[in-house]
This record gives C-alpha cells, sequence and structure tokens, in this order.
C-alpha cells in the first residue's frame, strides 16, 4: 500500500473515531437511560481502593516492567519503518479508553455535569493525539522532533505514574491508568531503541524539549482560562498538575511553591523534567543499545 492511501485509511479510521464519540456523547445526551448508558453503568464495580505498592500495584508494575525488557530485547527485529502502524494501533486503543473514561464519569460519577479533572490535556494524555497524529505527518523535522518527545518526555511521564499512581476504588479506572501508562512506556521504549541514536545528543534533546515546553505553556494558559468554568466541577482543573490556584504535591516543586511562590515552581518542574526526566531516559536508552551491541 502506498503512503498516500496508508494515510488516508488512517484518517478514515480517525474519522470513525470521532463519530464513534460524537454518536456516543449524543446517545447518553439524548437517552440516558438507553443501551449506550446502560452498558457504561454495568462495568461500574468498586473494590476496596488498592493501595500503592499493594498487590494490584505490583502486579501491574511486573506487567509493565516485563512489556519493558521484552521491548529492549526484541526492538531489533521491528523494522523503524513500521513504527507508524505501532503509534497509530496504540492511538486508537487509547482513544477508546479515553471514550470509556469520559462516559464512565458522565454517567456513573457526575451525573450529567461535566468533570474538569479529566479534561484530557494532562501530560499523559498527549500520547493519544501523538500516536494518531505522528503517523499522518511526513518525514521531517517536525516529525522527528515529536518522535523524540514521545521517546524521551512520554516515556518518564509513564514512569512516574506508573511508580507512584493514583488508583480508584472503581475498578475500570484503576486498570485504565495502569494500562494508559504501561502503553505509553512500551511505546516510548519501543520508538526510542527501534529509531536509535542518529542524531548528536543535543540535536535529540533540544527539539523535544520545545515540544515539551510548548506543551506546558499550553497547559499553563488553560489553567488561568479555564479553571472560572470549573467552579462546579467534581474535580478541580489542574492540567500538568501546575495551576496557580492549587498547591503543588511534587517533591521539591510544592517546597519552591509554598517559598517562592507559582511561577518559581514552574521553572523548576521545567528543569527537573529536563535534566532529570528526559536525560534519565536517553541514558538508558544508550545503555540498552550499548548492552545488545555488546551481546
Amino acid at each position: 500500500m502506498t503512503a498516500n492511501k496508508t494515510r488516508a485509511l488512517r484518517l478514515c479510521v480517525i474519522a470513525g473515531l470521532l463519530l464513534t464519540a460524537i454518536g456516543s456523547l449524543t446517545a447518553v445526551l439524548l437517552r440516558p437511560d438507553g443501551l449506550v448508558a446502560a452498558l457504561i453503568r454495568s462495568t461500574h464495580v468498586i473494590w476496596p481502593r488498592p493501595a500503592i505498592f499493594g498487590t494490584f500495584h505490583l502486579i501491574m508494575l511486573g506487567l509493565c516492567v516485563g512489556l519493558m525488557i521484552v521491548a529492549a530485547l526484541l526492538y531489533h527485529k521491528f523494522p523503524a519503518n513500521r513504527l507508524d502502524s505501532i503509534l497509530f494501533s496504540a492511538g486508537v486503543v487509547l482513544f477508546l479508553m479515553e471514550l470509556y473514561k469520559q462516559l464512565y464519569y458522565l454517567i456513573v460519577l457526575t451525573g450529567g455535569t461535566y468533570n474538569f479533572g479529566i479534561l484530557p490535556l494532562q501530560f499523559c494524555s498527549y500520547s493519544l493525539y501523538l500516536y494518531l497524529l505522528i503517523p499522518l505527518l511526513p518525514p521531517g523535522r517536525f516529525k522527528e522532533a515529536l518522535l523524540d518527545f514521545v521517546a524521551l518526555y512520554q516515556t518518564m511521564g509513564g514512569c512516574i505514574v506508573m511508580g507512584y499512581p493514583t488508583l480508584y476504588a472503581e475498578v475500570t479506572l484503576s486498570f485504565h491508568t495502569m494500562l494508559w501508562h504501561t502503553i505509553m512506556i512500551g511505546v516510548g521504549v519501543l520508538v526510542l531503541l527501534v529509531r536509535g541514536y542518529k542524531k548528536p545528543y543535543l540535536k535529540e534533546l533540544l527539539p523535544a524539549t520545545i515540544v515539551f515546553v510548548a506543551t506546558v505553556g499550553v497547559a499553563v494558559v488553560l489553567n488561568f482560562a479555564l479553571t472560572p468554568l470549573a467552579v462546579d466541577s467534581l474535580q478541580p482543573l489542574n492540567l500538568f498538575y501546575i495551576s496557580p490556584y492549587i498547591q503543588s504535591h511534587y517533591i521539591i516543586i510544592g517546597d519552591v511553591q509554598r517559598a517562592f511562590g507559582w511561577a518559581a515552581s514552574v521553572v523548576v518542574y521545567v528543569v527537573m523534567f529536563v535534566l532529570i526526566g528526559a536525560n534519565v531516559v536517553w541514558l538508558v536508552g544508550r545503555g540498552i543499545k550499548f548492552l545488545h551491541k555488546g551481546c
């Protein structure tokens, strides 16, 4: 199949996903007791809220680590020209997962009032859009920058959540967050290793960092702009967890916010993500490549 035909097919799939989302939302709003709403309600199961580093968390963490090991051992069997297909498939899965989550909150947890706390523009939400967008782009610097961002920053974002997640009394929401971030890590590791290290360090890190800073900028603007609309929300709007109206719970960042103010905490947030987050992923990927060549 030619590149143009493949792109056209993917656009058709995206159109189908959007129509599915619009149709599902319309059905729920027009018929709150209809089939779609009933199916969503049937998935509402409560269990004792899992503890961090409890049985559920450790099992899911083990599955995630296992996926990373498989990716590290077998990445050389994935040709680089298949990455777009892998990304797009992962994007379709994440879209359907997010659609379920949005409908679940709307139907089961909020009684029809939108919860701005789950607005899908958090840092880890970008994987959904990027996985669907990147395969549509022609080769070039912009596509490479987005791939670097997926490999370096999104991977670390997934690792942070998997290491210290928010788990829920609602069964499906706990599985949602664990599976979502496992996919992020698996895809990110695969992108990092399959693409290799074709450019000098700074030429790989800098474009990805520009994309990262841009996403932080969007989060800051939306935190200011949308907070007045979220006054009646079940949960507050807190994109990237750096809202100027909410005290940060992050280690160091929260301390900086209390001592020096919100703006300083955002700067520290960015610096820590760059120096610790992206660089750690880059070094681990480089180490895996080195060990693989040595074997």
